[in-house]
């Protein structure tokens, strides 16, 4: 694994499977590593965190907080948008160091502790294939 700090990146390597052919020659898998809200973690008002940033099908989003205190929740872009979630979450996270894979084309998280989502602890991700 290859890494750089400038901007949370890392380069994942792995080598292709299954044919004589395929074992003799590796392919390379890169993805970003991104870490949420950066030094601050996930923490208050790390909305906008998301603005400039190119994220792709692969990348890893990597949640840092305490988990006393917050979790990350997988939402509907509906809940994002008015901070009320509905039923069950498609998603709860809440280890403090949760590394969550990109899929889709569009990823929402939030904080489920009351008054959290409201102050900015929430995230709206499009997602490029």
């Amino acid at each position: 694994m290859v890494s750089t700090s400038a901007d949370s990146y890392h380069a994942v390597f792995s080598s292709a499977a299954g044919s004589p052919a395929a074992d003799a020659a590796a392919s390379l898998v890169c993805a970003k590593e991104w870490i949420v809200g950066d030094d601050k973690g996930w923490s208050l008002g790390v909305s906008g965190w998301e603005k400039g940033k190119n994220f792709s099908s692969g990348d890893v989003l990597v949640f840092n907080y305490d988990p006393k205190m917050h979790n990350v929740l997988e939402v509907s872009t509906g809940e994002y948008e008015s901070c009320k979630f509905i039923g069950v979450p498609s998603r709860r996270y809440n280890s403090g160091h949760d590394r969550i894979q990109l899929l889709g084309t569009l990823a929402s998280y939030v904080c489920e502790t009351p008054g959290h989502c409201d102050r900015g602890m929430k995230i709206h991700i499009p997602i490029q294939n």
